[in-house]
């Protein structure tokens, strides 16, 4: 599917710009990936500087569209990388795939989560060929699953006691969006994120 397709990156979208990631964001992506107020709604501990290298130098051979590989895309704002969203596809035969996202806390309340993760959106369904997107957000994570909901996905499921996550059971909210429900509330965006 998405193999024989050409990508198009960076995603401009004023002043965010969605990117493939750098090995010289590794001390902007610790800022947030290492903050534990950050991980603390993630399934993942803080990263430490070794791991965000590692992560960075994974990242220099992801190819779009990879099976069950997130490709991830920094969110860079004023010349820093202050988030991230990672895009996944899961099931190949079926055009589905998953997105997350972080953000740097510093730079949320600016409106600029809720710029990108449509954009995000649109080049899992244009530039992947994708069908449906699915999130995941912990429910205690309101930001999370408030910004899914502003954007338009569909909130499907309650999974309760869905991990065991730093001594505690999690429950998890999921959510979805169809390729045909972003084109009718991001039409404008189609150019961004088109080839």
């Amino acid at each position: 599917m998405a193999k024989d397709r050409q990508h198009r990156l960076p995603l401009v979208l004023g002043d965010l710009t969605l990117r493939r990631l750098r090995r010289l964001d590794a001390s902007d992506m610790l800022a947030y990936r290492g903050d534990p107020a950050v991980a603390g709604k993630q399934y993942w501990e803080p990263y430490t500087p070794e791991g965000v290298q590692k992560l960075l130098a994974e990242q220099a051979y992801v190819e779009p569209g990879m099976f069950g590989v997130p490709l991830i895309l920094a969110a860079e704002f004023d010349g820093k990388v202050v988030g991230d969203f990672s895009l996944t596809v899961n099931v190949p035969e079926h055009l589905q795939g998953e997105i997350g996202f972080n953000f740097n806390q510093s730079y949320t309340g600016r409106g600029l989560a809720t710029r990108g993760l449509p954009a995000a959106l649109g080049f899992g369904f244009i530039q992947l060929g994708l069908h449906r997107i699915t999130a995941a957000a912990f429910t205690e994570n309101e930001r999370a699953w408030r910004l899914m909901e502003r954007v338009g996905m569909r909130r499907e499921a309650h999974f309760v006691h869905d991990g065991f996550v730093r001594g505690k059971w999690v429950d998890v909210f999921r959510y979805a969006m169809l390729e045909d429900e972003w084109r009718e509330r991001y039409g404008e965006l189609v150019g961004v994120v088109s080839v």
